[in-house]
Order: structure tokens, then C-alpha cells, then sequence
């Protein structure tokens, strides 16, 4: 059973592939996470590796050989990214063969989604601005909490390109899982077993559910950053989110997976942080009348603390 996460960025592909690889492992299956396909991929002892050193030198059939060679007993999950086949410039008949290869390769394919688009822009213009594409220590944190103001026509071209992203989908993936970014933080315990058949992983392992590491983790980080007294946590959830970054460690050293990125920011965190938040509502607004598929309702409504912020 291998997986692909179909990505435009930004939209959870990073914690999925990391938290599903994590998810396989505590189950003993031999797995490996290759994170992006296009980008650098070597064969090493008989299996697909991540080699970031090598950028876009491959082509793509030097990349479909490497997945052909990796072995059938280990468990594959990998990305591909719109943006990086973007970037390649390969041929029109080439990458159509990669995406049949593709489709025949991987048991399971999943497209990751934004319910909120207008988060999805708004993170990556302060992406954009902070230079923090993943927040992965307080550091980062810091330097995403500095952004004041973000680049609206970049904002809108953000907004196209995930228009372009749902296109690409229809084009090239006709068997698809969608995955919501906002369902995976909030019912990751669940898109787990549906995804592996595996049920309370996380929970049987650490002590808490994968729920609960994930909205910690995140407000522990937060509090630091903002120099706060941190959420007080009890023995087991302390005890489960030392247990998980032990497991996180031990699984980056074998080179199974890289590090686990946290949460970034609300929806809320966005309004208040942002000084031209509205002036980006109103433009995501006018964009969004050309696409009846595009729920507006959902651009003001905050999943992680369960609220209409405006």
C-alpha cells in the first residue's frame, strides 16, 4: 500500500505525509515518508530515498526507475506538488506519463484541500513575508508573529493558483481522497484510521490522542513566542508529547522521516497580526463570484477555535 499526497503547498501536506508515515511506523509496518517526488530522489539499499542535494536535475524517467526499483516490502509515501512540476518546465507527453504511471503506482492518492481559501492565501502571503514556509521551533514562530501587513496582489495570485491546483486534479487524478487541511488537525484520529485501518494509534502509543499533541504542541509553541505563560499540562499530556517528540527523533535518525512541522497560525491570530486583513477579505470576496464552488461563508470562520471571527 503506497500513499501520494497531491499538494499546492499550504494546504496540510506536510503534517499529513509526516503524521501518516509516524502513524504506520507505531503499527510496525516498514515505511518510509520520500516527502516530494520531483525534486531530488535517490535509490539507497534498494529503496526510494530523499535526496534534496539533487533539485531538478532528474528527469522523469530517471524518477519513475527509482520507484520501480524501491522495494515492494516498504511502504511509500510521498508528495507531488503543482508548484515543483511548475518550476521543472518538463514536457507536456512526459509529465502526462508520469501522472499514468502515478495512478497505477500508488494504492492510495490523496488531494489535500483548504475548506477555508481565504486562509489558504493568507498563509502563504505571510509565508511570503516571514520566510517561514513551516513552523517547526519557536523561531520560526517568531519570525511568522513580525509579519504586520501582506502583499495583496500576491494574495490573489495565491488565490488563483489554488483555482489552477483543483484544475490540475480534474486533469490528471481521476481517483482521489480529499483531505482537508482543517480535518486533519481537528479529527486527525480518525482521517488516520480511514486512511490506514488502524484505530486509536496514537492514543495506545503516547497515552493522548493525536488530537491532543497537536493543539498542544501548538499552544505551548504560541505562548512561548509571544512570551506567555504557557497552557498547564497534565502528567499524560506531558508525558505523551515527550513520548511523541522521542518517537518524531528516533524516526528522523533512522531517515524515515524529516521533521514534523506545528501549526502555524488562526484564522484569529491572522485578523489580529494582519493590518490589511479586510482589505484581503473584501478582494477574496470579488474573486471568489467567479467560482460558484468556492464556499465564501467559510473565509471568516476560524475551525481551531470554532467561531465566526467577523
Amino acid at each position: 500500500m503506497n500513499y501520494l499526497i497531491l499538494t499546492p503547498d499550504g494546504v496540510g501536506s506536510t503534517i499529513l505525509q509526516r503524521i501518516l508515515t509516524m502513524c504506520l511506523y507505531l503499527e510496525g509496518e516498514k515505511v518510509t515518508n520520500t516527502h516530494e517526488l520531483t525534486n531530488g530522489l535517490e535509490l539507497k539499499n534498494g529503496l526510494a530515498v530523499k535526496n534534496f542535494d539533487l533539485k531538478y536535475t532528474q528527469n522523469i524517467s530517471q524518477i519513475l526507475d527509482i520507484l520501480k526499483q524501491s522495494s515492494a516490502d516498504t511502504i511509500l509515501v510521498s508528495r507531488l506538488a503543482k508548484y515543483h512540476l511548475d518550476s521543472r518546465n518538463d514536457k507536456t507527453s512526459d509529465q502526462q506519463y508520469f501522472y499514468n504511471f502515478l495512478n497505477n503506482h500508488f494504492d492510495r492518492i490523496i488531494m489535500c484541500v483548504r475548506e477555508n481559501i481565504f486562509e489558504y492565501a493568507m498563509s502563504w502571503s505571510i509565508r511570503k513575508k516571514s520566510g517561514v514556509l513551516n513552523v517547526y521551533d519557536k523561531d520560526d514562530r517568531h519570525k511568522v508573529l513580525q509579519v504586520s501587513e501582506v502583499d495583496e496582489s500576491y494574495f490573489i495570485k495565491k488565490c488563483q493558483d489554488y483555482v489552477k491546483y483543483q484544475n490540475w486534479i480534474e486533469t490528471n487524478f481521476p481517483n482521489i481522497q480529499q483531505i482537508s487541511y482543517e480535518d486533519m488537525l481537528m479529527n486527525g484520529d480518525v482521517v488516520m484510521e480511514d486512511l490506514t485501518g488502524y484505530k486509536n494509534t496514537f492514543t495506545n502509543q503516547f497515552g493522548i490522542t493525536l488530537n491532543s499533541i497537536i493543539k498542544k504542541e501548538y499552544s505551548f509553541l504560541q505562548s512561548i513566542a509571544k512570551n506567555e505563560s504557557a497552557d498547564h499540562l497534565s502528567k499524560e499530556e506531558a508525558r505523551g508529547l515527550a513520548r511523541y517528540r522521542l518517537t518524531s527523533k528516533d524516526m528522523i535518525n533512522k531517515d524515515i522521516l524529516f521533521n514534523l512541522p506545528l501549526k502555524n497560525t488562526t484564522l484569529t491570530d491572522k485578523k489580529n497580526q494582519i493590518k490589511n486583513f479586510n482589505s484581503c477579505l473584501d478582494k477574496f470576496y470579488t474573486f471568489a463570484k467567479n467560482h460558484n464552488w468556492i464556499n465564501q461563508s467559510k473565509a471568516t470562520y476560524d475551525f481551531w477555535n470554532k467561531e465566526h471571527i467577523c
